[in-house]
């Protein structure tokens, strides 16, 4: 059975925007859903999150893609790297990567989620398709952020314009793109 694991970010469920859509196509053609409960807000921590995913890691195989919000799109790349998960197709929504000096005080704590070179670097050999959808609106990202993102991850950029952080405030209710790239890349 084909798999798709949905990884939220910071502010948990993307059920609230995306999600519900998203995952009534992903069951219509034949996908059976993982969707980890990651900590959210100021209890995140890096420790905390692979301790969730690793709760479902013996689920993934050869065929499954990841479907990833915001914070995710920084988490698969450590959690692919870890355990070696390579080949596989990866969809980020609103990925984006700031400097150290470019985030806030208050958000200091989501310091170890950002990869470093090294860690770009042993993602790329994985041989991981990934593709990030962003948009010009973001209120949590800069363009420039978003787009160092693709940059550095080799990711396929698929821009929407004015479609925000795709989030609970952004009123996306549903983003057609997720499966037109599954349909794309043949993981049907």
């Amino acid at each position: 059975m084909k798999k798709a694991f949905i990884l939220h970010g910071m502010s948990g469920s993307v059920d609230s925007s995306f999600g519900i859509k998203l995952k009534e196509d992903l069951t219509r053609l034949g996908y059976k859903i993982f969707q980890p409960s990651f900590t959210t807000g100021k209890d995140i921590t890096l420790n905390s999150w692979f301790d969730e995913m690793d709760k479902i890691k013996n689920q993934i195989e050869d065929d499954s893609i990841f479907i990833c919000h915001s914070l995710a799109c920084l988490f698969i790349v450590k959690y692919c790297n870890a355990n070696k998960i390579a080949n596989k197709l990866i969809i980020t929504i609103a990925g984006g990567i700031c400097e150290e000096n470019e985030i806030a005080d208050q958000l200091r704590f989501l310091m170890p989620f950002i990869p470093t070179n090294q860690d770009v670097n042993e993602f790329l050999k994985l041989n991981n398709k990934i593709y990030n959808i962003y948009s010009d609106t973001d209120h949590i990202y800069k363009l420039s952020q978003l787009e160092k993102y693709n940059q550095k991850l080799q990711a396929v950029p698929v821009f929407l314009p004015n479609q925000g952080h795709f989030g609970k405030t952004s009123g996306v209710k549903e983003i057609p793109d997720i499966i037109d790239i599954i349909t794309k890349e043949k993981h049907l």
